[in-house]
């Protein structure tokens, strides 16, 4: 998305959160690669980085940029989606635990979890975020009663994640690694509880 062409004329599905426009533009060495040399070339003004992104040179995201990504986007969903949830703590049985992984906030919407994070809007959103082995938040739209096993939760943090996994015991980990596999499960990470 980064190399998508940003037409500013594109509809606003809402205006951004207070302070967005606060914020100060911070320039720093990008890299730009020409796709069809295959040459890097370091950048050190934003107006040669938007004059070869012009010529099609796209932006290659190093860790940096990376990281403040998702810091503006931990920020974003922090003023603008958390609020509008409903949220709910999940403890486990004893013997029971929540793993994490290297998505450990994960959502999905209308049954998909590959969904952008423009979906929390949906009305079937669900935001599952493991804090401990003991302890995980559920937030959604709605307040009607949630059922949902740790089981559960694992399975859909699996699910989501890209990297890596981890839990307080190899049996917790391993299930989750099986479960996640199983379509079974696959569209309902947490479902209200069945008459």
């Amino acid at each position: 998305m980064a190399n998508e062409p940003w037409e500013a004329e594109s509809e606003v599905v809402e205006p951004p959160p207070d302070g967005f426009d606060k914020m100060r533009d911070r320039w720093r060495p990008m890299c730009l690669e020409d796709p069809n040399a295959r040459e890097r070339r370091e950048v050190n003004s934003e107006d040669e980085f938007h004059a070869l992104r012009r010529f099609g040179w796209k932006w290659i995201l190093r860790r940096d940029d990376h990281l403040e990504m998702l810091h503006l986007q931990a920020w974003y969903f922090q003023v603008r989606h958390f609020p509008r949830l409903s949220w709910v703590r999940l403890e486990p049985p004893h013997g029971e635990y929540f793993i994490t992984s290297d998505r450990s906030v994960a959502w999905l919407a209308d049954g998909y979890a590959d969904t952008p994070p423009a979906a929390l809007r949906h009305p079937t959103a669900q935001v599952i975020a493991p804090l401990t082995r003991t302890l995980a938040l559920v937030g959604r739209h709605g307040i009607a009663p949630l059922s949902v096993t740790p089981r559960e939760v694992n399975r859909f943090v699996a699910f989501a994640a890209s990297g890596w996994i981890a839990g307080p015991t190899s049996d917790v980990v391993h299930q989750a690694l099986i479960d996640r596999r199983d379509p079974r499960h696959w569209a309902r990470p947490c479902s209200p509880p069945s008459n």
